[in-house]
């Protein structure tokens, strides 16, 4: 049978830009999306490490610290991890559709790419170098130019990551546990404030 008119024009409308850069769990879920989403957490957990940040907290991306490579990457899977725990406990008490397990840890793994390309960017020579010299200025040193100008950079790619992060969080929650409106966007922050809390004690205080 072929497609409608109307079926027709919503998979062209999937397909746009603006879809696959803040709704792409319309087209990629499930196991899919589990392996992209590790994968991605893992290099951007490998990237914050060259760049000296630290992701601890489910929405925090701190620069200035010297970690080892594993610190971050363990941080990326515990923020994971604990606020897909989080949505499925949601899904299951509020949620009128069936959902997967494998969908929801799949879309949220994968929404927290944005900070692979935050960490990727603050390797960049300008913001590493403006990083040192935050450092220096902490140590009584003097603000230069160069420093300040990468500090705003750094700070702009870091915030619009994370921004760029919650919307895809919010969208992959909606999608995967199939819940809109006022209920669902009220569960959706008290789950973020609940992880965010979660999550700074353990990567803070036992990782």
């Amino acid at each position: 049978m072929e497609n409608s008119p109307s079926t027709h024009q919503e998979m062209q409308q999937e397909m746009t830009i603006g879809r696959w850069l803040f709704n792409p769990f319309v087209r990629i879920a499930g196991a899919r999306s589990l392996i992209i989403g590790l994968a991605g957490i893992v290099v951007a957990g490998l990237a914050a490490a060259g760049a000296g940040i630290r992701f601890d907290g489910l929405l925090d991306v701190h620069a200035g610290n010297e970690v080892a490579l594993w610190v971050p990457v363990v941080e990326g899977l515990v923020n994971w991890a604990v606020f897909t725990l989080l949505l499925v406990l949601v899904a299951l008490l509020f949620s009128k559709s069936a959902v997967r397990l494998i969908d929801v840890a799949g879309t949220q793994a994968m929404a927290r790419m944005p900070l692979l390309l935050a960490a990727a960017i603050c390797n960049l020579p300008l913001i590493q170098d403006a990083f040192d010299g935050m450092a220096a200025v902490l140590l009584g040193g003097e603000l230069e130019g160069n420093t300040l100008t990468g500090l705003v950079a750094g700070i702009l790619v870091t915030l619009g990551g994370v921004v760029w992060m919650v919307a895809l969080m919010w969208k992959a929650f909606s999608v995967s546990c199939n819940m809109r409106g006022g209920l669902a966007i009220a569960l959706f922050i008290l789950a973020v404030l609940l992880g965010e809390a979660a999550t700074l004690y353990l990567t803070r205080y036992v990782l």
